[in-house]
């Protein structure tokens, strides 16, 4: 059933590099403080790619389209196999990607001086402050003259594309979701085995995978090894985890937004935040995934898909399982926050033609059967620390028919909210900023209601 569903995004795969793995949102060091070596000289796919049958009325062979971020496009030493979509774009309409360098900390200062500048980019990486803050700023233009949302393949990202729509027009074109920014539970399954526990993924398959088992499961971890340095987990973890409640901050329909933190269900998801800290569950600090598992210090490490490889790596003998955070113990649920893939058209830009087939080349790798089956021998290949059946679990995780996709419009509002107070409501008693989430609420409600009042006037 291919209705709703959005696969992986494939760019974000071919680079195999941390596409920011939320950190805006996190408190923690931030992994996408790097980017990729430099351009190698391409010397040909050890995984093929057809060329596209059905390809879009433009003539842009020769062209070149222009690329803002934080890694090249392009074959790298780090990853030289071109990604599917590159090799259509190239391949089928013999146009090329010229990448123009930045850096984490420097991103959008440089779009925002090259658009002033009269020297604007064609495209740019969607990013959670994009929407609404930077469209509102007037950075991008309108896609709808771009992509033809009649076409099957878009047709079945039209409603995704729909939530974020801004003043009636279509700005975003989801080409998937991020892979690298995915957050998942990982484990080692000795582990499990040795404590006697029964395995998470398998009561996840089960439908038994709750807030209770989850919890029990980290404190029965501690009780097991007194005057231990044991905890239950850590990570980067408490933000996707408040997502199972299926709520989030702030909503939008289309037109306004709403200030949410009175939630229910985010007040009862952040009372398991309250037992799991006042327990002493959480090993506070960063731990980078290399070291995640070496001791068993933590049972259950949180981090985005990006980690699971070096975690994998660490441990060659045992078998490092992803799991889903768990769902609310009476919800027939379980919920996921993906954040949506795509390039955005900058102001400016007057390269629609190739701005469009690169879209169309996207989207088609995520859509067609034969393309994410080559996306996943390539990752596979340039993967050493990943499974065919780890990737295939990774993958559900796009499934609209297991997961419901949650979206948090709260962090678009602001560079405020989302460097800083976004981070603080989601985080902030697994942060040790605040113990108690009815009077943290209460204390930012109206800040959160400022910020949306900003985009009533």
């Amino acid at each position: 059933m291919r209705s709703r569903k959005i696969m992986a995004a494939l760019a974000a795969l071919a680079v195999a590099l941390p596409l920011g793995s939320c950190s805006s949102e996190s408190s923690e060091p931030s992994p996408n403080d790097v980017t990729t070596t430099q351009a190698t000289e391409w010397t040909g796919d050890a995984v093929e790619v057809e060329e596209m049958d059905d390809t879009l009325d433009v003539d842009i062979k020769g062209k070149e389209l222009v690329w803002l971020g934080i890694y090249d496009l392009n074959p790298t030493n780090d990853s030289p196999e071109r990604s599917p979509e590159l090799a259509l774009f190239e391949d089928t309409y013999g146009a090329k990607i010229k990448y123009m360098p930045t850096t984490s900390d420097k991103r959008f200062d440089d779009l925002a001086t090259n658009i002033l500048g009269g020297t604007s980019p064609d495209i740019f990486a969607y990013e959670w402050r994009t929407f609404p803050y930077d469209i509102s700023k007037g950075q991008y233009q309108p896609i709808d003259s771009l992509v033809n949302w009649d076409d099957p393949k878009w047709a079945d990202v039209k409603e995704t594309a729909d939530s974020f729509i801004w003043k009636g027009d279509h700005y975003i074109a989801p080409l998937g979701y991020s892979f690298n920014d995915t957050q998942v539970l990982m484990y080692n399954k000795t582990t499990i085995e040795n404590e006697g526990f029964e395995d998470p993924y398998q009561l996840y398959l089960d439908g038994k995978w709750t807030w209770t088992e989850f919890v029990e499961m980290m404190k029965k971890y501690v009780e097991n090894h007194p005057g231990e340095e044991i905890y239950g987990i850590g990570g980067w973890w408490a933000n996707a985890f408040v997502f199972t409640a299926g709520d989030t901050m702030v909503t939008y329909d289309g037109t306004t937004f709403t200030n949410n933190l009175r939630s229910a269900k985010i007040e009862k998801a952040q009372g398991v935040l309250q037992d799991i800290f006042r327990n002493n569950l959480i090993k506070r600090g960063w731990i980078g995934p290399e070291s995640a598992f070496l001791d068993d210090s933590i049972l259950f490490y949180g981090m985005g898909t990006w980690a699971y490889n070096a975690a994998s790596l660490s441990r060659p003998d045992d078998v490092i399982q992803i799991v889903p955070f768990p769902k609310a113990d009476d919800s027939d649920n379980y919920y996921v926050s993906n954040k949506v893939f795509s390039y955005m058209w900058v102001k400016g830009s007057e390269n629609g033609d190739c701005v469009s087939a690169w879209l169309d080349c996207n989207r088609t790798v995520n859509y067609d059967d034969k393309y994410t089956e080559a996306t996943k021998e390539k990752f596979l290949a340039n993967s050493a620390g990943w499974t065919p059946e780890m990737y295939d679990i990774a993958m559900e995780f796009y499934d609209s028919d297991k997961f419901i996709q949650t979206y948090d419009y709260g962090y678009g509002l602001s560079t405020f909210m989302s460097d800083e107070l976004m981070t603080i409501l989601y985080e902030g008693i697994a942060n040790e900023q605040f113990e108690d989430w009815v009077q943290a609420r209460e204390e930012y409600y109206p800040i959160v209601q400022d910020e949306i009042n900003a985009y009533s006037e």
